[in-house]
């Protein structure tokens, strides 16, 4: 059986880390200078993850950033690993920590409790959240117009039985048949 794992506070120069050549995670420019902005405002939140030999386990993009904005000498804290991890753990640590392991996000309460500008700025993409929440009062509900059905079906020409397809073909109401359009 391998040894439980315990993790200690200490400190390292950049210098003294040596990054994991198969890390699989990478950065954009982007994401790069938020992160380097979080520095800024807020220093150095996370620890960078390393093994007794300084081997980093996590915190590449961390190490990365930090490296071009002040250098090789300068110190960052670290959580060491009481042993090293082998290959298969260090795989299955990467994968657990970035893969969504440690939760998902409430959209409800950032629509309630969050500006949409701010999200966007802090690295929210559209295509995340669902912009309609942050949409201001819904709008009322429009009633029907069941008067208006007759109408529209003598304008269309439609009877009921007869079938419609959307895309690059239709169903012939004639024939039932599938055509090309």
């Amino acid at each position: 059986m391998v040894d439980k794992i315990s993790w200690s506070n200490e400190t390292r120069k950049l210098s003294e880390l040596e990054p994991w050549a198969r890390n699989p995670r990478q950065i954009n420019k982007r994401q790069a200078e938020r992160l380097e902005e979080s520095f800024e405002q807020f220093g150095q939140v996370e620890t960078i993850a390393v093994g007794p030999h300084n081997e980093v386990y996590n915190g590449h993009q961390r190490l990365n950033v930090l490296k071009e904005k002040y250098g090789e000498d300068y110190e960052v804290a670290v959580r060491v690993a009481s042993r090293a991890l082998t290959e298969k753990e260090r795989e299955k640590l990467v994968i657990f920590l970035h893969k969504g392991a440690a939760g998902d996000w409430d959209f409800d309460m950032l629509a309630n409790e969050f500006e949409l500008d701010d999200l966007l700025n802090w690295g929210f993409e559209p295509k995340e959240l669902d912009l309609d929440l942050w949409a201001g009062e819904p709008p009322e509900d429009v009633e029907p117009q069941i008067d208006k059905a007759e109408e529209l079906r003598e304008k269309w020409g439609v009877k009921t039985g007869n079938m419609y397809g959307l895309g690059a073909f239709t169903v012939c109401p004639k024939c039932g048949k599938i055509h090309d359009l």
